[in-house]
């Protein structure tokens, strides 16, 4: 083989290197524009997407119904029938009640306005009757009784006894001379008989001004009053008696030796201290009100 020959030999494997890197140089160029042309990103891969596995969701169990509301029934409003004016009873107007007169002048205004109120007052002794009713009370409360203070009329009839076995009584026929008297005092109207009071009360209290003694109260001593005459004991029998010239006692003393208040009422009977008994009671728990 000639040199020309050798030498054209080893200048083809020359060539066929550069146009190689020539290829490859190209290459990258396009890349790279391809590369800036598209932002930089790469293309998205495309890949299977992963099956997710849905969670078994068991079904609700079904909610309760719920109960039944009573059915209400509204009852429909009563009628109102317009009342005419005419059938409308007037409301009374409550007068004021007058004023008090003064202690010297009220006994005659105390009986009037007890009849005004219903009371039987035909056996009253209307002289000064304010001040005799409280020294009355104010006796009694000591177990006293001052006659002069007596506001009623007593019994005009004799006092009778009976002798059995040479032994004085109590003639049980004689009681009857209090039966007018005791039914009287049972038959007031034991509430107009308090309201009087109450009315008068500071012309009563006025009047025991007069006469008490320090410290006492007249409505206290009216209660202490009631309290002695509602003691009196309540024996059976006859009474037996002693006639001692100037009048009649007790042949007993225990009863003898009782207040002359409790004596009185002794003499009444057993049926007319009953009811004057009845009557003080409802006196006295009316007052204690």
């Amino acid at each position: 083989m000639s040199a020309q020959q050798t030498s054209e030999t080893e200048v083809k494997p020359a060539l066929s290197g550069k146009v190689v890197v020539g290829l490859v140089v190209i290459l990258v160029v396009i890349l790279a524009i391809l590369w800036f042309t598209r932002g930089g990103e790469p293309e998205p891969v495309d890949t299977p997407p992963t099956p997710v596995e849905q969670p078994v969701i068991a079904d609700p169990e079904p909610e309760p119904l719920p109960e039944p509301e009573p059915e209400v029934v509204v009852e429909p409003e009563p009628e109102v029938v317009p009342i005419p004016e005419e059938e409308l009873d007037p409301v009374p107007e409550v007068e004021p009640e007058p004023p008090l007169p003064n202690l010297d002048e009220a006994s005659p205004v105390l009986i009037e306005e007890a009849a005004a109120a219903g009371l039987a007052v035909d056996v009253v002794d209307s002289e000064n009757v304010v001040r005799k009713l409280v020294v009355l009370a104010e006796s009694m409360a000591n177990g006293e009784i001052v006659r002069e203070a007596m506001v009623v009329r007593g019994p005009e009839s004799r006092f009778v006894v009976q002798e059995i076995d040479h032994q004085l009584y109590i003639d049980e026929r004689t009681y009857a001379r209090f039966d007018d008297l005791a039914l009287w005092f049972y038959n007031l109207d034991t509430d107009a008989l308090v309201a009087l009071f109450n009315r008068f009360e500071p012309l009563f209290v006025e009047a025991h001004d007069e006469i008490k003694q320090p410290g006492s109260r007249l409505r206290n001593r009216i209660l202490d009053a009631i309290a002695i005459l509602l003691d009196t004991p309540e024996p059976t029998g006859l009474l037996a008696l002693k006639d001692d010239k100037v009048m009649y006692t007790f042949a007993d003393p225990e009863l003898e030796a009782l207040p002359p208040a409790q004596k009185q009422l002794l003499r009444l009977g057993p049926d007319n201290r009953a009811l004057v008994k009845t009557k003080l009671r409802e006196i006295r728990q009316r007052l204690q009100q």
